[in-house]
């Protein structure tokens, strides 16, 4: 089986897997131990990729989709042993690393765009499946207070009781989008 990238990386697909990987160039240069101006560098074609930067970005991307294929997996399992699939799949999308590591200590220590990539992959692929899919933030002092107001422990189900819950708090429609006040 092939690698699905040649070696050496072209500075082109460095960025293209950065960004897949919902990387900024300050996340990779931390995971890569180098400053961000360099990673730009590498990018831009001055400079070749240096093996071991490539090696990174391709295994968190490798580790990204394993998680997404992971993901869609068992959500098509879900349905299927429900018998039929929800109206929607609201998935929950982590604004920083500390909230991150707070309700997913899996992914501690991940930038908080690792998170973003895996909730866009699970998401295209149930929504190739047809499966209608929203995504929202997590807000931690509302999922807090509503949970201390539900009785509910923090688990994953309590998460997405609340998540579906906030669709309509989240999903609002712009004004100019709006019609006209009758007059």
């Amino acid at each position: 089986m092939n690698p699905p990238y040649p070696d050496p990386l072209t500075g082109a697909e460095l960025q293209t897997l950065r960004e897949a990987c919902g990387l900024t160039r300050d996340d990779l240069g931390e995971l890569a131990g180098v400053a961000a101006r360099t990673i730009k560098h590498w990018e831009s074609g001055r400079a070749g990729v240096p093996a071991d930067v490539a090696a990174l970005v391709q295994r968190l991307d490798a580790t990204i989709q394993q998680a997404a294929d992971q993901g869609a997996h068992a959500m098509a399992q879900a349905i299927a042993r429900q018998g039929t699939a929800p109206a929607d799949v609201v998935l929950i999308r982590y604004r920083s690393a500390d909230h991150l590591a707070r309700y997913r200590p899996d992914m501690a220590g991940q930038p908080a765009g690792v998170q973003g990539a895996i909730v866009q992959r699970v998401a295209q692929a149930l929504r190739q499946r047809g499966q209608l899919v929203r995504v929202i933030w997590m807000q931690p002092d509302a999922y807090e207070a509503w949970r201390v107001q539900h009785n509910q422990p923090d688990s994953e189900p309590t998460r997405a009781t609340w998540a579906a819950d906030q669709m309509a708090a989240q999903a609002l429609p712009h004004r100019a989008d709006q019609p006209p006040p009758a007059v």
